[in-house]
């Protein structure tokens, strides 16, 4: 049985995609991680960034939210119509 995620793009991950959202495929048990790791072969470049390859966590250098929620660790489940929104985190000064 097969679930679908909606993705948004926004900042630099709108370019690289070229468009503003998808929908990934995925399984009943797939996590945040399995679906990051298909977008980084999908559209490699700073996708591949996204997942520190030192904490085996979501970037300090990126924001990735699951239904509004800000989100760093990759094992997080994911469930059908969730959204994951991915964009560069905002700061001021």
């Amino acid at each position: 049985m097969t679930a679908g995620v909606r993705v948004l793009f926004h900042a630099m991950f709108k370019e690289i995609a070229g468009t503003r959202e998808i929908t990934q495929e995925l399984n009943t048990d797939s996590t945040l991680g399995e679906v990051l790791e298909e977008l980084a072969r999908k559209y490699g470049k700073d996708f591949k960034t996204i997942v520190d390859s030192k904490t085996g966590q979501v970037s300090a250098d990126t924001l990735v939210m699951l239904n509004g929620q800000s989100v760093r660790k990759v094992d997080t489940q994911l469930k059908d119509r969730d959204i994951i929104m991915i964009s560069v985190p905002v700061g001021g000064g």
